[in-house]
């Protein structure tokens, strides 16, 4: 029914080899592949990289690795062209993120669950914002969640405006949810994504789940309580090791 992904790209402006960088003493790509390999719906897990460091890497820890063009203009393309690759009849893959080591197994099955059974184009997770900070940050995306739990929007504002309002009341106004940007794709959606050229709104708020949703695309929202940490720079890796001492 279902298969996940794992784009991994050794160049990165902020953090470059960040794939392989050492965590606890594995490489944050293993941890990632470890993690969602807790999986119960998930057929197949597979690494698409462009870098033969990284699939060397990748092989050692036992990973399916699926080479891609260097020339793809978005993990979501590369996620489409390992898809094609795999040859798999299944309808549904989970785009795993590679910098986000604390994203589980189960966390991977209830956005499938969820997708399986709804008439939704894609699956993505929301958290609900707590704090002031967290909600006027625009590198926090927020998602407008409608009562069928189908997003009406995706913004790097703050939506929806409260008026008549001051801003530090809002939060306790109205619940606000924070974009938590993992993704699980029907396969005709993750076709029509890269068959559209960028989109308006996509170009504007520099967001590339509004190209499917400007499309007419439906994306269901699934609230999760859990507090994923992204490594986007080394000093993150310290704030997931802190994380993943204390799980253990």
């Amino acid at each position: 029914m279902a298969i996940g992904i794992i784009p991994a790209r050794f160049a990165s402006t902020r953090f470059p080899g960040k794939p392989l960088a050492d965590i606890c003493g594995k490489p944050l790509l293993q941890h990632v592949f470890e993690s969602v390999s807790t999986s119960k719906l998930l057929n197949r897990i597979a690494i698409a990289t462009d870098d033969s460091r990284i699939a060397e890497v990748a092989h050692s820890f036992g990973a399916e690795v699926i080479m891609t063009d260097s020339d793809l203009p978005s993990g979501t393309d590369r996620i489409f062209q390992a898809y094609l690759q795999m040859n798999t009849e299944d309808d549904i893959i989970v785009n795993i993120q590679g910098d986000e080591p604390l994203f589980s197994g189960h966390l991977a099955d209830e956005l499938i669950s969820r997708l399986s059974s709804s008439e939704a184009d894609v699956a993505t997770m929301v958290k609900k914002i707590t704090s002031v900070e967290d909600l006027f940050n625009p590198s926090n995306v927020k998602a407008v969640v409608g009562n069928n739990g189908y997003a009406l929007y995706f913004s790097r504002n703050t939506l929806p405006f409260v008026r008549d309002q001051k801003p530090i009341d809002w939060i306790n106004i109205h619940d606000f949810y924070k974009h938590v940007g993992v993704y699980a794709y029907k396969a005709r959606a993750l076709k029509r994504f890269v068959e559209l050229p960028v989109s308006k709104l996509e170009s504007l708020e520099q967001l590339e789940q509004l190209r499917l949703m400007e499309d007419g695309a439906r994306y269901l929202c699934v609230e999760t309580d859990i507090e994923l940490v992204g490594v986007d720079t080394p000093q993150d890796v310290q704030r997931v090791e802190k994380i993943l001492v204390r799980r253990n």
